[in-house]
This record gives structure tokens, sequence and C-alpha cells, in this order.
């Protein structure tokens, strides 16, 4: 573990945080993302500051994404899932 950190300080460029896109699945740095939390009433808003508790959802600005993810349900049940 040592050894890593070692290379990680002589390495010149900074560690960028990366999140992946909940709609296609793609990773992207942190800051590029727009994260979506749910608020007391369960609806999901968007978390401009990036730091209100709780689980968030990253989606990416392509217009695809966007629209895709008005429809989005988190942890609703799917068909065809163990569960179902």
């Amino acid at each position: 573990m040592a050894k890593s950190r070692k290379i990680r300080e002589r390495d010149a460029t900074p560690h960028v945080p990366e999140r992946m896109c909940v709609i296609c699945r793609e990773r992207f740095a942190k800051a590029a993302l727009s994260r979506h939390v749910k608020d007391e009433q369960g609806n999901l808003i968007i978390d401009a500051t990036k730091t209100r508790p709780g689980r968030g959802w990253y989606v990416c600005d392509r217009p695809e994404c966007l629209k895709r993810f008005e429809k989005y349900r988190p942890n609703a049940r799917r068909k065809g899932g163990k569960n179902a």
C-alpha cells in the first residue's frame, strides 16, 4: 500500500473523482454530472451543491439521458428481476 501512495505523490496529474451516469452507464468527472437526491416527500430534486445527505443519482448532460431520467424511478422493482 505504501508503494502506491509514493507513486501517486510523484504523479503530476491530480486525482479527479469519477461517477457513472445512471442512464447511459458511462463514467464522467464528478463535476460534469448533475446529482439528484430524494426530498422528504420522495421526489427527485437536483442537488446543486452535491453535498445533501443520502443516496445520490448522477446523470450526464446528454439530451437523451436527461429525457430518460425524467421517467427514472430509483429503487423501483423491475420486471424479470430476482424478486419479480
